[in-house]
């Protein structure tokens, strides 16, 4: 149903979302968006099997359907795209999502799965996936909306923006994603088997591990991608019609993003730990509030000499401010994880981060002489001055007994 009604209603959605769009471009967004939008039909019952194999202790297969998928795109890239350009390439986005649905039905079989027409809609399992699930979907949808909203305000900036900001957010996104995700699954099983009465000090440490852990992977990772953050992007992006300018741009943009990976990191832990408790009214309600003041920061931010950069920053002042709140609430409902120690711990990151960053960029300086122009010489660079960084930083850790694992310090 949702996909028919987007397919229909696409010109408002477009309008909507960035209404400032040149009209040939606002035509093919309507085109891109009726062609892709059965994407999340596949989208849906893919991650429904996943969640089905994973129940059944198969991850193998969960862990390698995009592998597939992002293969086929990339075949698609290298070999059809100069003939079937940005039409062939939404298709064949749909096909990829769908060959990831179908592999998985096989295997899902294996354990018993039967498709069945029927819905009991008196089953009171299924009532109470409704139940939490309805705040869940709104509060997992906060940075979306907000990424949303970023949009409408680009499209009014100039086109050029929306590229801009969207070329940044990708690889904000799967670096934080890589770890934050990760942490977050890891210990929610562990977090909800100890929710209950009689487990709070289990809970507590639990929390706290995950605290620690995002303090001590995404502090030095911020400052890591400002300080590299238009080599990535170069790395990743300038060839073909993606410019130097362009490159400075989008490394601008991601730097500001890159701010607020900390907060967005905490906000991962805490929606977690909510979910465990199965309350999911806290992070809804803080979300929605979350909105509002994005909403507020772009119509202020986006109006300075900061411009698209504006929209960024405000992507990652909101972030901060989720986690703080979100974290404030659990320290006060449920677990008293603000300790003197947490602090302690954070502020040890700090002055480690620093020290990185201060090396880190002094090995930059010294060698932008010298491996500066080719994308090979970025990337010996960056592999120099990053891998000089990460070992430096992983030896002050030691020296300052930094144990993301360690409970009690």
């Amino acid at each position: 149903m949702l996909t028919v009604i987007c397919i229909v209603l696409a010109p408002f959605i477009i309008k909507l979302i960035a209404g400032g769009l040149e009209h040939n471009t606002y035509l093919l967004a309507i085109d891109l968006v009726r062609i892709t939008f059965p994407m999340m039909i596949f989208t849906s019952l893919a991650f429904s099997f996943v969640g089905f194999l994973q129940s059944y202790g198969e991850f193998n297969i969960p862990a390698g359907i995009s592998g597939l998928s992002n293969l086929i795109v990339i075949i698609f890239l290298l070999f059809f795209n100069e003939k079937l350009g940005v039409y062939g390439l939404s298709y064949c986005m749909v096909f990829a999502w769908l060959i990831q649905l179908l592999i998985q039905i096989p295997f899902a079989k294996k354990f018993g799965y039967k498709f069945n027409f029927f819905i009991d809609f008196k089953d009171p399992n299924l009532k109470r996936v409704f139940i939490l699930a309805l705040p869940i979907f709104i509060s997992t949808a906060v940075i979306p909306i907000n990424m949303f909203v970023i949009t409408n305000f680009a499209s009014k900036l100039g086109e050029g923006n929306i590229a801009t900001l969207d070329y940044a957010y990708k690889i904000y996104l799967v670096i934080y994603g890589i770890f934050t995700y990760a942490i977050g699954n890891i210990i929610f099983p562990e977090l909800s088997r100890n929710s209950g009465e009689g487990y709070e000090e289990q809970f507590n440490s639990l929390v706290t591990k995950g605290l620690r852990l995002i303090s001590f992977l995404l502090i030095p990772m911020t400052v890591g991608m400002i300080i590299y953050s238009k080599d990535i992007i170069s790395i990743l992006y300038e060839r073909g019609s993606f410019t130097a300018e362009a490159t400075i741009n989008t490394g601008s943009a991601l730097a500001f993003f890159a701010i607020g990976i900390i907060g967005a990191g905490i906000v991962e832990i805490m929606n977690k730990s909510f979910y465990a408790k199965k309350n999911t009214k806290v992070p809804l309600f803080v979300g929605i509030v979350m909105i509002a003041l994005n909403y507020v920061l772009c119509l202020a931010l986006s109006n300075t000499a900061l411009t698209f950069k504006g929209l960024a920053l405000s992507f990652a002042l909101v972030s901060i401010a989720n986690g703080i709140v979100l974290l404030t609430i659990l320290n006060f409902k449920y677990s008293k994880v603000i300790t003197k120690d947490l602090l302690i711990y954070i502020l040890k990151i700090g002055l480690a981060t620093v020290c990185m960053g201060v090396l880190v960029y002094a090995i930059d300086f010294a060698l932008q002489d010298y491996l500066v122009g080719t994308m090979i010489k970025n990337i010996i660079r960056l592999a120099i001055g990053g891998g000089v960084g990460v070992g430096f930083y992983f030896a002050l850790a030691h020296l300052l007994k930094l144990n993301a694992f360690k409970e009690n310090q």
